[in-house]
């Protein structure tokens, strides 16, 4: 049986590239290719029976993880591996969390994409990336989104509106985030979480 392979990368020249290793580390693969979000929803239409689709999450189309998002909801049992730059020990925690099913950073070698194609292929969860997990800052879902709300510059009355929770408990995450991202404000949490990849804008 003949695999399918959907690559959903933007740049021609690196999808070009990815198209190469996914023939050598899988022989015989029919590479299908999209350039942005709408193809790649009409080439899984067209395309029923892919057997693997490699994202990278910044493209046309999409904001944030809003693409993931949507192609796991639409096809839970397919998987799906993100192939990008933004290597955050946070944000590929979010993208297995919204259902990714493997990462692999941009930087990595072709060995090690080759290795990792065929260990995808194999059934196993692949992690490749570039950053020490030693250095990660761990958080719970109701953190990160506290988080996101301060990013839209909302005071504590408005996030507790939103997360529908008392606002004695966003002070509580609040002053909770100052502490783990070690800063004096919420500005210069906001700024961190960016640089380290909790909010993907």
């Amino acid at each position: 049986m003949t695999l399918k392979v959907l690559i959903i990368e933007d740049h021609e020249l690196y999808r070009d590239g990815l198209r190469l290793l996914v023939l050598e580390a899988l022989p015989g693969t029919t590479v299908l290719e999209a350039g942005d979000f709408a193809s790649a929803r009409s080439r899984l239409a067209e395309h029923p029976d892919t057997d693997l689709v490699l994202l990278d999450i910044h493209i046309p189309g999409t904001v944030g993880l809003d693409g993931l998002k949507t192609l796991k909801a639409n096809h839970p049992a397919l998987p799906l591996v993100v192939v990008s730059t933004v290597d955050h020990h946070a944000s590929i925690q979010q993208m297995l969390q919204l259902g990714a099913d493997g990462f692999v950073a941009k930087t990595s070698s072709r060995a090690v994409m080759i290795q990792a194609f065929q260990a995808i292929m194999d059934g196993e969860e692949v992690i490749i990336s570039g950053q020490d997990p030693a250095e990660a800052i761990s958080l719970s879902p109701r953190q990160i989104a506290t988080l996101e709300q301060l990013a839209l510059g909302l005071p504590n009355k408005e996030i507790a509106s939103q997360l529908n929770i008392a606002p004695a408990t966003v002070r509580e995450y609040v002053s909770d985030l100052l502490m783990r991202f070690e800063c004096d404000n919420r500005t210069q949490v906001v700024l961190k979480a960016r640089r380290l990849g909790f909010i993907l804008d």
